[in-house]
Order: C-alpha cells, then sequence, then structure tokens
C-alpha cells in the first residue's frame, strides 16, 4: 500500500458534479440526523420525558438508511473523482488500489488512515496542470482541510463510541457503593455525547467542502477541455536548483508572497529538507530550495548568477500580476518596458536574486 501501486488505464475525463450533488445532500442529511439523535440522547438522560422504546424503533431505520446512503453516494463520487484525477494526472500512482475505495472504510487499523489518503491523492492529482508523470504522491505535502475532515472525523466517532461505552457502564451498576462511580461514567458518558454533537456537524461541513473542492478543480478542467493532451519526450527540464538561507523563509516568500504551490517538503538527513515550488498551473519545471550548509554556498545566495537577470517569471496577464507582486511587497527595480519578445520588469526575491516577470509577446511562449 504505498504509491509504487500501478496506475490503472487513463480514461477520458467526465462529468463529476452530479455525483457530488447527491453526496453533499447526503451528508448533510447524516449530520442533521446525527445533531437530532445526539441532542435526544442528551436530553433523555437530563430527564426529558421519551417514550424510549417506541422511540428508538421509529428512529433506528430512516437513521441507518440516510447513513448507508451517504456512504454509497460517497463512494461513488470518489470512484469518479479517482478515475478523472487519473485523467489529468497520466502516469501517477495513487497510493492505494481501487478496492481500498470500498474495504478501506471497513477493515480496522486500515480505516484509520486509508481514507485520508485516497482523499489525499485525490485532491493532489485533480489540481490542474496535473502532476508530473512519476510524482511520487507521498512526498507531497498534504492538504490541511483533508487533515482537518479526517481528524474531527475520527474524533467524533471517538466521542460516540466513548459515550456510549460509560452509559452502559453506568447503568449496569447498581449497587449502593457503587452509586458514586455509576454517576461518575454516566457524567463522563454526557461529556462525551455532548463533545460529540460539534464534532460531527464539524466533520459534516468539512466533508462537504472537500467534495466541492476537489470536484470545483476537476470541473474547471473539464471546462477548458480537458487534460492536456499527452507528449512524448525523452527529457524534460523538471527542476532548478535555488540556494536559500533558511527553508522556511523561503517558503514563505515564494507562496506567500509570488503565490507559488508548494508541491513537496520532506525531511531528508542532517536537518535538510526536499523543498520544491512552482507557479500554480505550471506543468514541469519547478524550484527546488536547497538550503545554504557551507560558507562557499552561503556566499552564492542571492548572486548564483553573478548579478544576471536569471529566472523568468512567465505570465498571461503583466499589468494584473505586475500590481500583485508590487502590492504584496516584491521590488521592482525598473518601470514596466515593452521590448520585441514581450511585456517585462526585473524584480528582487528577498535574497536579491533578480527575476524577470515577463508576458512574451508570442501566446505560445506563455
Amino acid at each position: 500500500m504505498t504509491s509504487s501501486t500501478s496506475p490503472t488505464p487513463v480514461r477520458s475525463l467526465r462529468p463529476v458534479r452530479p455525483f457530488a450533488t447527491v453526496a453533499v445532500a447526503l451528508i448533510a442529511a447524516v449530520t442533521v440526523a446525527s445533531t437530532a439523535v445526539s441532542v435526544l440522547y442528551l436530553g433523555r438522560l437530563g430527564g426529558w420525558s421519551w417514550p424510549e422504546a417506541d422511540l428508538a424503533g421509529r428512529l433506528l431505520f430512516p437513521y441507518a438508511a440516510v447513513h448507508l446512503l451517504a456512504g454509497i453516494a460517497f463512494v461513488c463520487w470518489l470512484f469518479r473523482a479517482r478515475s478523472n484525477a487519473y485523467a489529468i494526472s497520466p502516469g501517477v500512482a495513487h497510493s492505494y488500489a481501487a478496492p481500498f475505495l470500498v474495504l478501506g472504510w471497513f477493515v480496522p487499523v486500515v480505516n484509520l488512515f486509508v481514507p485520508k489518503g485516497i482523499v489525499d491523492d485525490v485532491w493532489a492529482t485533480s489540481r490542474p496542470g496535473g502532476l508530473r508523470p512519476g510524482t511520487n504522491l507521498l512526498q507531497i505535502r498534504r492538504p490541511g482541510l483533508v487533515w482537518a475532515w479526517w481528524l474531527t472525523w475520527l474524533a467524533a466517532g471517538c466521542a460516540d463510541t466513548l459515550a456510549a461505552a460509560l452509559t452502559a457502564v453506568g447503568m449496569e451498576m447498581d449497587a449502593e457503593e457503587e452509586e458514586r462511580a455509576a454517576e461518575l461514567a454516566s457524567g463522563l458518558g454526557t461529556a462525551a455525547a455532548a463533545a460529540g454533537v460539534p464534532l460531527a456537524i464539524a466533520a459534516g461541513l468539512l466533508a462537504i467542502r472537500i467534495v466541492l473542492v476537489i470536484t470545483r478543480l476537476q470541473e474547471a478542467v473539464r471546462a477548458a477541455g480537458g487534460p492536456a493532451p499527452s507528449r512524448h519526450r525523452t527529457s524534460y527540464l523538471g527542476l532548478v536548483s535555488l540556494v536559500v538561507r533558511d527553508y522556511d523563509e523561503a517558503v514563505g516568500f515564494y507562496t506567500g508572497v509570488l503565490g507559488f504551490e508548494l508541491l513537496e517538503d520532506t525531511e531528508l538527513e542532517d536537518g535538510r529538507r526536499w523543498v520544491v515550488v512552482r507557479p500554480p498551473g505550471a506543468e514541469e519545471t519547478a524550484l527546488l530550495l536547497a538550503r545554504a550548509a557551507t560558507p562557499e554556498q552561503e556566499a552564492r545566495v542571492g548572486d548564483q548568477t553573478g548579478g544576471r537577470v536569471g529566472l523568468f517569471l512567465y505570465t498571461d496577464d503583466f499589468p494584473r500580476d505586475y500590481e500583485r507582486l508590487r502590492s504584496a511587497g516584491v521590488v521592482f527595480e525598473e518601470t514596466p518596458r515593452l521590448e520585441p519578445y514581450g511585456a517585462v520588469a526585473v524584480f528582487r526575491d528577498l535574497y536579491g536574486n533578480r527575476w524577470d516577470l515577463l508576458q512574451p509577446s508570442s501566446p505560445e511562449g506563455v
């Protein structure tokens, strides 16, 4: 169960929004139902008068049915989204084989991490432009939204299980000497049930958000005419190494100021990291941010090309990106100028490296 799993055959990009609509509606229904049942449960513990057996009988079937339907709808959406993800990023192996889209939710221990890993992979390979063939998904930084959803989902499940167990223990303690222990167990069960309510709501809302984000990414690719056709290449320029003073400092500038994407951030030996960033939508060349490790390398930070412009950031809308970068605090050495090859202006990054912001005259150059 690693990223060595062989990619499935590439298929055409197909509509995913109908599956998303059904999944979102049913996840919302589950969230409402879970909240209502938890409130009723807390009310009964608090002394509300309910015909318990009759009420449980009336709620059991619709409650179970809506959970089952929501699970089926989510898995169907996930199958379609994963198929599209393979079309957007052909040649990128996902971490888990297709059967785990179903089995991953039920196999003990495996269900603690596999579903999240599947959603992570679909998210990463659904971005417009796709990932380079052969990209190792295990080295790509995972979205915070997916982490938040999965941790909240697990916490909600733990709260429900703990509430049921503690309440059962409290009800079984009838002896007089166990009265205080029974009250304590029941009180803890009530607290766990109360904590489960906001956790269930949060997990549902985060799941809906994830479905909508991935669907939006894939529909954007479909609206643009589908993924770019693959080209047979024997080689291409993948990474350009840029010596930096500090990893986090450099990542903060290139992602927070220039607006690049953080593709990889993997811990290596001796405190080193493999940090890769690239402009959003770029398909091939990216920057490898390499922290200076020797005095000679430190002397080259900000001056790898002897003062010449060494990096060229292409844009399809020069005025837009020029103003965006200026507003973010980027220092331009000059006002924009028109050259035979396009609109250009030189700016410096946080270390002093000189860049061209360039919109080529020929659209093919962008």
